[in-house]
């Protein structure tokens, strides 16, 4: 068995770190893209409760979730 040097072990440890940290920026970027799709959506059902009226809104919204 060959056993690893105190520097081989941070040298991992430090990409370990880069590709977790690559990981993250990704999650962030996914996030910040999905909370924009959900923006978007809460201004389509204002808009569909402001023209249709609160129930007729409200009726719509819900045979969309059905």
């Amino acid at each position: 068995m060959s056993e690893r040097g105190v520097d081989e072990i941070r040298d991992e440890i430090a990409a370990e770190r880069q590709r977790l940290n690559d990981d993250l920026a990704g999650l962030r970027s996914g996030l910040r893209s999905l909370a924009v799709f959900a923006a978007a959506g809460f201004v389509v059902v204002a808009l569909v409760t402001w023209l249709a009226g609160k129930r007729k809104g409200a009726q719509t919204i819900w045979k969309l979730v059905k």
